[in-house]
């Protein structure tokens, strides 16, 4: 038998080594190679989706999620959350669970989105009593309310009523709809806007609006619960002691009454007469 030389020894060694590589690296990857998961259908937020909104399809879309990463009470159908209302504010790309909507409102309809312990309440405004258009549903406004002097006695206003959620304008429960393009050519237009209110709230807005006349203010965007201090105003406020004054002519001055009980001797045309007082009334009576 035949001794191999160095030089084929040295290239087996070198094939053996190479090949241990290749087989030592092929498992080293299969080992760490990232195992490819099948995600599930999950329902998140194409946009930012603020608290009291009517959930549409373009707000939303369908991602795969991995199981492990799906949230407990995720959506996985849109039909499920198109028509809802968003209960909290969800940003864009968050999955959508059922604990940040109001189900019950899907059933309900309109009535469920009123807070608990509220009524809803409709008033008519025009564009000039309703801050221009502007307030949409999930605002807060303020209630001003003015009567005049036929009703208290003074020109009267007052903001009778603060910090009050409106839950729909006109038809449209949602936030964002705007009027259109004709309805803001007619600065008078009528329109309707529906708050929530308590009882006892919903019957001062009713008697103000049927004895008098009411304005809504529009508060910041950002949550402010807290109450302005207020006090009714009358045009005297304003204009201090100068108003509702006006220069009249002074009245006339009253006849003397005669020291003789009310009859007096003065001379007629003729020469003689008695002069006779009857309240505000003076006779002159001939003596013949």
């Amino acid at each position: 038998m035949s001794k191999l030389s160095s030089k084929a020894l040295l290239g087996i060694a070198l094939v053996l080594s190479l090949t241990t590589t290749m087989l030592v690296y092929n498992y080293l990857k299969s080992v760490t190679a990232p195992t490819v998961k099948e995600g599930q259908p999950v329902v998140v937020a194409k946009t930012e989706i603020v608290p009291r909104t009517k959930i549409t399809p373009d707000m939303i879309q369908v991602a795969q999620v991995p199981p492990e990463y799906i949230q407990p009470g995720t959506m996985g159908d849109q039909s499920m959350v198109v028509g809802v209302v968003a209960r909290e504010k969800i940003f864009a790309g968050e999955q959508i669970t059922e604990r940040r909507l109001v189900i019950e409102s899907k059933s309900a309809g309109f009535s469920g989105v009123i807070p608990k312990d509220k009524r809803a309440l409709t008033i008519g405004v025009t564009e000039v009593t309703g801050v221009a258009g502007f307030i949409k549903a999930g605002d807060y406004v303020d209630v001003i309310a003015t009567f005049d002097q036929n009703m208290v006695g003074d020109h009267v206003s007052h903001v009778m009523l603060q910090n009050l959620l409106v839950l729909a304008l006109n038809h449209d429960s949602e936030i964002g709809s705007e009027l259109t393009a004709k309805d803001k050519k007619d600065p008078a237009k009528s329109m309707t806007v529906t708050l929530a209110v308590t009882p006892d709230e919903a019957a001062r807005i009713t008697l103000s609006e049927e004895k008098g006349r009411v304005r809504l203010a529009l508060r910041p965007y950002m949550p402010q619960n807290g109450i302005a201090i207020t006090t009714a105003v009358s045009p005297r406020d304003i204009m201090g002691e100068h108003a509702g004054l006006s220069k009249a002519a002074p009245p006339s001055p009253m006849p003397a009454a005669p020291s003789d009980g009310g009859h007096s001797k003065a001379p007629t045309a003729e020469g003689k007469g008695i002069i006779t007082i009857r309240g505000t009334k003076m006779e002159t009576v001939p003596i013949n």
